[in-house]
């Protein structure tokens, strides 16, 4: 399938392993370059590596917290710059930590709140204007069913 990503520069959150890096990979074989991210600079280099390996895409890996404040925004912001666009946003986070409504204290939820929600208002507001100046800009928005 031809999905016409090619020359086109995609940014996927939380993409060292799991959905996000099925997403990040899927991309690459379409033809697109792939930001991969991760909390750690370890496993975000050795994603986009295995990637670009399987693929030939132009990857490359970024760490980065996305529960944290200024995070995203760095992280859309080295992405335009390493790659020179941004044209496609996929936002992707795990749910918030296992247990029951009741066995959640507050502390759990804001940190829940921040990363399933708050990290993709961020990378959202900090991708838009990449994404409008492309002219072909696309967002995709992700979460884990455990957000349920």
């Amino acid at each position: 399938m031809d999905l016409r990503l090619s020359g086109r520069t995609a940014l996927v959150a939380a993409s060292s392993r799991g959905l996000g890096f099925a997403v990040a990979r899927g991309l690459a074989a379409e033809g697109a370059a792939v930001a991969i991210c991760a909390r750690t600079a370890q496993a975000a280099d050795a994603a986009a590596a295995s990637i670009a390996s399987e693929t030939g895409a132009r990857t490359a890996g970024f760490a980065c917290d996305l529960s944290r404040e200024g995070e995203p925004e760095r992280l859309v912001g080295a992405t335009a710059e390493h790659f020179g666009s941004l044209d496609v946003l996929v936002t992707n986070a795990g749910g918030p930590p296992p247990g029951s409504f009741s066995q959640l204290d507050d502390a759990a939820w804001d940190r829940a709140v921040d990363l399933t929600l708050m990290s993709v208002v961020r990378l959202t507001r900090s991708a838009l204007p990449y994404l409008r100046k492309s002219g072909r800009g696309r967002i995709v928005n992700l979460v884990s069913s455990s957000v349920k």
